[in-house]
């Protein structure tokens, strides 16, 4: 799991992962600077988090479905897939197996083919068992390896388990060069 950048309650990142797919008005800005923001991170660090993850170039797309029965594809499947051009395998939640835990059996996932190399994505991370229940089942699909890159790691400073972190953060600007799979400490 590689995250693009730290989402810090109250800024304006975590602001658009959750402005670019309300449901009833989706923010066309937030939209185009996530996209942006995936984008150049795929086409300059994309190469490190595969070397990183022991794959090669994935050749399979795949989002982590959102538990919200929101009808239609993601909004992040409906904003990336046309620009990554992969194949998508679709992931659905399975009724009833909705939780904050990893559970493998969460969701169901297409048939990916023998040996598959998958780029997940999701628009944010707060617990990590989503991703990692979605992994589970595009590994149970027949993908190999299985990439999880996250647009936004939540960071919450009131919560007394993140502050410390938040702290750090927060006099560090976003900046691109930077590639959280060489990063050794924040």
């Amino acid at each position: 799991m590689v995250p693009v950048s730290y989402a810090v309650k109250g800024t304006p990142l975590a602001a658009s992962l959750w402005r670019y797919k309300s449901w009833r008005s989706p923010d066309p800005a937030a939209r185009a600077c996530l996209l942006a923001l995936l984008l150049a991170f795929l086409h300059d660090h994309g190469r490190c988090v595969w070397r990183h993850a022991g794959m090669p170039a994935p050749g399979r797309l795949a989002v982590v479905p959102t538990g919200c029965g929101r009808p239609g594809p993601h909004p992040l499947l409906a904003l990336a897939a046309p620009y990554l051009r992969l194949p998508v395998t679709g992931l659905a939640v399975r009724p009833g197996e909705q939780g904050r835990d990893p559970n493998p059996d969460r969701f169901s996932a297409e048939r990916t083919g023998p040996g598959a190399s998958v780029l997940l994505l999701d628009d944010s991370w707060v617990s990590g068992a989503s991703a990692q229940s979605a992994t589970a089942a595009l590994k149970r699909a027949g993908a190999r390896h299985v990439a999880v890159v996250v647009l936004g790691r939540h960071v919450d400073p009131a919560d007394r388990r993140s502050a410390p972190l938040a702290a750090r953060l927060a006099p560090r600007a976003y900046d691109p060069d930077g590639c959280a799979v060489h990063l050794v400490s924040v």
